[in-house]
């Protein structure tokens, strides 16, 4: 360890004499040219590179759809020199290889016709997108088989998967919607009798505090066996509010469905008003009035609970409130004769 820090500090003190410095800078300018070169002379050389590509069969007739396939994508291997096969890796896209439904030979394999790709017209199809330097050497699959079924449509529901919390206070203020609610798909016949519905990717919100609007992906449930949807994505929209509670107090109705005549006047409650605590968001709680509840009990004889008690009923309500608690939920009454 000694020997080491007294190195260091000999080479510090060499660095510091006059023209140590210009020394060096020479020498690392010319580490870099020769580095520079011999980089030149390998990337000028003749090489060879494995390349994948994404494959599909375009084109199908109106009524035909490819629900199976031996391989979705085709490796091939190019030589050329190392400058322009690196260029092809890093700089050129790798787009799809496409071909032509039509014009696919035909094969029968265990009782069922397929289609097949052969070797020549995945080399022709490679080659147009090869300049004349490039020489394609190997192909992998060499041949793809394609299974073409009737095709059907269906339209599906769009279901959400997603879980969600709400902060404090924070709640949820209307229908969690989606656009489209729903979507229609096209596929094999076989595959398209067995969906009921189709799902979003999965969501989590935790913690919200103000409405979400965002689009989300479509999950295609057969991706891999022809199955295409009309949109692969919808708008998802959640709308958010701050909630507060409010008191509302109401005189209790008697109703008598069985229509006992003077039902109200026969009995007397105990008691006979009611507190209803109610969630609201605060934008909407300048319009909670009481006029807007309706309490009421059920004629002794219409009541199959307690028969020394009668539960008190709030049906009648506006949809912006959620009532958490009716205060007292039980109310005692006298049969006046």
């Amino acid at each position: 360890m000694k020997g080491l820090h007294a190195y260091w500090h000999r080479l510090r003190l060499r660095l510091r004499e006059p023209g140590s410095k210009k020394k060096l800078y020479v020498f690392l300018v010319c580490l870099v040219c020769s580095a520079f070169f011999w980089l030149f002379i390998k990337l000028s050389r003749e090489t060879q590179m494995v390349f994948e590509q994404p494959l599909v069969v375009v084109n199908a007739s109106a009524d035909r759809v490819v629900s199976q396939q031996s391989s979705t994508k085709v490796q091939y291997t190019l030589q050329s020199t190392g400058a322009r096969l690196l260029l092809s890796r890093y700089f050129m896209p790798a787009d799809t290889l496409r071909v032509e439904a039509v014009g696919l030979g035909k094969v029968t394999r265990n009782g069922a016709l397929w289609h097949y790709i052969s070797p020549l017209q995945l080399r022709s199809r490679l080659s147009e997108r090869l300049d004349a330097s490039s020489q394609l050497s190997s192909l992998w699959p060499d041949t793809v088989f394609v299974k073409l079924d009737y095709a059907s449509r269906k339209r599906l529901p769009v279901k959400l998967n997603a879980s969600y919390s709400f902060e404090r206070r924070f709640g949820p203020y209307g229908e969690v919607r989606l656009t489209p609610d729903s979507v229609s798909v096209r596929g094999p016949s076989q595959v398209i009798d067995t969906l009921q519905v189709i799902l979003t990717e999965p969501l989590v919100f935790e913690n919200l505090m103000e409405s979400v609007r965002q689009p989300v992906a479509l999950v295609n449930p057969a991706d891999g066996q022809g199955l295409s949807l009309e949109v692969n994505q919808a708008e998802l929209v959640i709308p958010v509010e701050e909630f507060t509670e409010t008191l509302v107090e109401l005189y209790i109705a008697v109703a008598c469905p069985h229509g006992e005549e003077g039902g109200e006047h026969q009995l007397r409650l105990f008691p006979n008003r009611v507190a209803l605590t109610c969630l609201v968001a605060l934008k909407d709680y300048g319009r909670v009035e009481a006029s807007q509840f309706v309490a009421h009990v059920l004629c002794p004889g219409d009541n199959p609970g307690d028969l020394d008690r009668l539960e008190v009923f709030v049906d009648t309500f506006p949809d912006f409130v959620s009532i958490q608690s009716i205060k007292p939920s039980m109310v005692e009454f006298l049969i006046l004769e």
